[in-house]
């Protein structure tokens, strides 16, 4: 990092032979020396303004000349700093040897640099998720630059020795190692550290690595930020509606904020009435749930948390040998995260955010799966390093497809994570095998995530028997789940409903668009394959499908509510492909709303009849009633005849 001094002088007052650029490129340095200084030592969220300018010997006047607010001073400053470890890092020739020799070179040269400026380091490494997404954003850039040079230490005569997924998680695991020798102030030990990380890389090496999955081409990117907050309001007034109803509702509204004002703008920066504006609640009825907006999100941290530690503990619980039970909980792990991106989000990227204050639920939910891994990946026999790298490496390279908006295929990086998890304990080719017979094994991703189980029998039993009729806990003895860990995954009933429908819905979303940007040339004709997928995906999946229709009212306000949500990221994802002068609906998403209602009444009329699966041959008339509010009749009818429509004439 670069070099830091505490300014410690002046400029001369009046006249001096500094120019007016000279003076100001001396008041920035002195800022950003300042920043790097008072951050590290205090925390991003406790430095003002105020103290940043003392500290650097400027008043506030030429501070807010020169930059717009602390967000700016410390992104500058933090940006100089890791321009100048870049260059240092560079500047450090590849070591000849084997691949461990080549990977301790790099790793050894970047601890060295943290060592010389740990001040520097700490706030580039440790402070800059409290920035929010540009401060997330650098640390991503941090440490994809680090991933860059192993690359290259890992590369022989043109040709990759080691997987990118093994890339990411080295490099990411070395981010996480730094993180906590920095956080404890015990730097002396980095240096072996170096050697033992560089040790754990040269075990992947291989002539034929494991390629990443590349992106599954029926899905879209998700937006990389979660969708506003859409539970409804309960109606003012006197509602009859019961206080516990009432109660829970509400946190459940504060739970969502977090999640989405932590992706908007991270939660440090964020203060109770932004929160309460968010949730749509008042500032009385916060207080009644949380003490502080720490509080909240320490709630929503750890519920996300412990449904996911819950979900790996029981999946791999059941499973008779060490091998299985990695595969069995890694699974568990990744198909959670794909069904819950929000939840998926907050764990892996926007946890820094909270900043110092966020900071022990963290290092606890990383504590957590870091002893378990120990275990799975080894135990006693590794250096004591591996375990903490390997969570924050796996936890780095699922991050890596939330922020690239692939959450919805978080499932594909099984085997690469499995393989990673399981070659110190059994070599690569052992580890590559057993990776590889855990996701080819027929619904192996099924049996070992209680809480898709669940979801699939609920909704089959309760498009046969109804809400009222159905109980949670026979669907868990029904399908094999512990009642501990059925209660552990879903509150009730319509929470199974609600998780049900929100993880149906989302992947009917991602496919509807993911086919329109397919066709995406000839809007009228995207709109259309768009809606071929989506009935695809609902004649696939008859009993989600009879749950979005059934009539009772619990079911239905949730319905409602994800409707709206996902009308309004369909618009998202497809956002600037439709020009203006070839829609005919001057307000296209009310249009898709009645459009989206017609449908709903079509698949309502099918789910009573029982034929949800022949839904897919009702797409010449869906085509026809969807694309003329939007595009005009004799449009319809063109991609009538063009997709061999019978209604085309």
């Amino acid at each position: 990092m670069a070099p830091v001094e505490r300014p410690s002088r002046r400029l001369p007052r009046g006249r001096h032979a500094l120019d007016a650029d000279a003076a100001a490129a001396e008041y920035r340095a002195r800022l950003q020396a300042a920043a790097i200084e008072v951050v590290a030592e205090q925390g991003y969220g406790a430095a003002s303004v105020t103290q940043l300018a003392s500290a650097a010997n400027v008043s506030t006047a030429t501070f807010y000349d020169l930059f717009a607010g602390k967000q700016e001073l410390v992104l500058a400053a933090v940006d100089a700093a890791i321009a100048d470890a870049g260059s240092r890092l560079r500047t450090r020739a590849i070591a000849p040897g084997d691949l461990r020799d080549a990977l301790a070179g790099v790793l050894s040269a970047v601890v060295d640099i943290v060592v010389d400026q740990p001040a520097a380091a700490r706030t580039a490494i440790i402070e800059l998720g409290a920035l929010g997404p540009p401060g997330l954003q650098r640390r991503r850039s941090l440490t994809a630059g680090l991933r860059d040079r192993l690359r290259q230490a890992a590369t022989v005569d043109g040709t990759l020795t080691i997987s990118e997924a093994v890339l990411t998680v080295l490099a990411g695991g070395t981010m996480h190692v730094l993180d906590g020798h920095l956080r404890s102030g015990r730097l002396r030990p980095l240096r072996a550290a170096a050697l033992d990380l560089a040790t754990w890389g040269a075990m992947y090496e291989t002539d034929d690595p494991r390629p990443l999955p590349v992106p599954d081409p029926l899905l879209v990117p998700a937006p990389v930020t979660p969708p506003p907050p859409v539970i409804e309001a309960l109606p003012g007034g006197r509602h009859g509606l019961p206080s516990g109803f009432v109660r829970r509702h509400q946190r459940a509204r504060i739970l969502e904020a977090v999640l989405y004002v932590s992706a908007q703008q991270g939660f440090e920066a964020t203060t109770v009435r932004e929160l309460v504006t968010c949730a749509g609640l008042s500032l009385e009825a916060f207080y009644e749930h949380f003490a502080t907006k720490e509080d909240a999100w320490a709630a929503a941290y750890d519920s996300a948390f412990s449904a996911l530690f819950a979900a790996a503990w029981h999946a791999a619980s059941r499973q008779p040998d060490r091998p299985a039970k990695v595969a069995a909980a890694t699974i568990a792990c990744l198909r959670l995260l794909e069904a819950r991106p929000e939840r998926a989000r907050l764990l892996l990227v926007d946890a820094a955010s909270a900043g110092r204050a966020g900071a022990p639920a963290v290092d606890e939910t990383l504590q957590a799966f870091t002893r378990q891994l120990g275990r799975a990946a080894g135990g006693s026999a590794l250096p004591r390093v591996l375990p903490a790298a390997m969570t924050g490496g796996l936890s780095a390279l699922a991050a890596e497809w939330v922020l690239d908006g692939r959450a919805a295929e978080l499932p594909a990086l099984a085997a690469p994570m499995i393989e990673v998890i399981l070659t110190p304990l059994l070599g690569l080719p052992a580890a590559a095998r057993a990776a590889d017979a855990a996701v080819q094994e027929p619904d192996a991703a099924a049996t070992s995530d209680d809480r898709r189980r669940l979801m699939d029998a609920f909704a089959e039993t309760v498009a046969r028997d109804g809400l009222e009729a159905t109980r949670l806990s026979d669907v868990a003895q029904q399908v094999g789940v512990e009642l501990d860990v059925a209660n552990t995954l879903f509150h009730d009933e319509l929470d199974c409903a609600t998780q049900a429908l929100g993880w149906w819905a989302g992947r009917l979303v991602m496919i509807a668009a993911g086919a329109f940007l397919g066709a995406a040339d000839d809007p009228p004709l995207a709109a259309h394959r768009a809606l071929e997928a989506a009935l695809w995906h609902i004649g696939r999946t008859p009993a989600y499908a009879a749950l979005a229709v059934n009539d009772d009212p619990d079911i239905a306000v949730v319905a409602l509510a994800l409707r709206k949500r996902y009308i309004a990221l369909f618009f998202q994802l497809i956002a600037g492909q439709i020009p203006a002068g070839e829609q005919q609906a001057p307000q296209p998403l009310s249009a898709l709303e009645m459009v989206l209602n017609g449908i709903m009444a079509v698949l309502r009329r099918f789910a009573q009849d029982d034929r949800i699966a022949e839904l897919p041959g009702e797409l010449p008339a869906l085509s026809l009633q969807c694309l003329t509010p939007f595009f005009g009749a004799d449009e319809a009818r063109r991609v009538a005849e063009l997709t061999g429509s019978p209604l085309a004439n």
